[in-house]
């Protein structure tokens, strides 16, 4: 689960990115009844979903939707649910295509996993979703960084610290909260232009303020 777009009261749009069909985009009715709530669709949800298609429209409906597991973690700590909000964000605004990843869904999966099941500290998690994003899309740093320019030096290296270090000694990096927020806009930057498409995060000032 990426993203909700609320079309009505009682109706919405919800982004989402499988294995099966890429990113793609559902029309869910009847959110005010029950267990059809909105709640059900938080970032990085991961559901099981039966859906329908309609000759009436280019969306397909959801019929059914049932979680895969419970992420009480990250809907319960404040770090965690807007790390999920800026993750759904960014992987929304990067990935555009509706072709068959499974690889790429199966990842993603396990990074949901991951930060659901971290007990120490996640200020890093982001950076750490970052890096190994890129590196899964085909934008990992071979020698030079290009395009030269992004990073000033620690930054860069910073960028193949992570680049080399394990999950754990990446949660462990002690890093001020501007210097964070910092290499994770080069970051973005980084990925904008590699996908060739600008991405503008606007959680990540949310997330800066919840980390600092």
């Amino acid at each position: 689960m990426l993203h909700l777009t609320k079309y009505s009261d009682s109706s919405a749009v919800v982004h989402t990115i499988d294995s099966l069909h890429g990113r793609k985009s559902y029309f869910v009715r009847g959110l005010k009844s029950g267990r059809k709530s909105t709640a059900m669709f938080h970032p990085l949800n991961i559901l099981d979903i039966i859906s329908y298609d309609s000759p009436k429209s280019s969306l397909s409906s959801l019929k059914e939707w049932t979680p895969v597991a419970s992420f009480d973690s990250i809907r319960s700590n404040i770090y965690k649910s807007t790390i999920a909000m800026f993750i759904s964000e960014v992987i929304f605004r990067s990935i555009r295509n509706e072709d068959a990843d499974s690889s790429l869904s199966d990842w993603l999966c396990g990074a949901v996993a991951r930060l659901e099941s971290t007990d120490g500290p996640v200020a890093n998690f982001h950076l750490w979703f970052l890096a190994s994003f890129c590196t899964r899309m085909g934008f990992r740093p071979d020698g030079a960084i290009e395009p030269q320019g992004i990073f000033n030096p620690w930054e860069e290296d910073l960028f193949l610290l992570i680049m080399k270090s394990t999950f754990e000694e990446t949660m462990s990096l002690e890093l001020s909260s501007s210097r964070r927020n910092a290499f994770s806009k080069k970051m973005l930057q980084y990925l904008s232009y590699h996908i060739g498409c600008e991405i503008n995060a606007r959680s990540l000032d949310v997330l800066h303020e919840v980390l600092a």
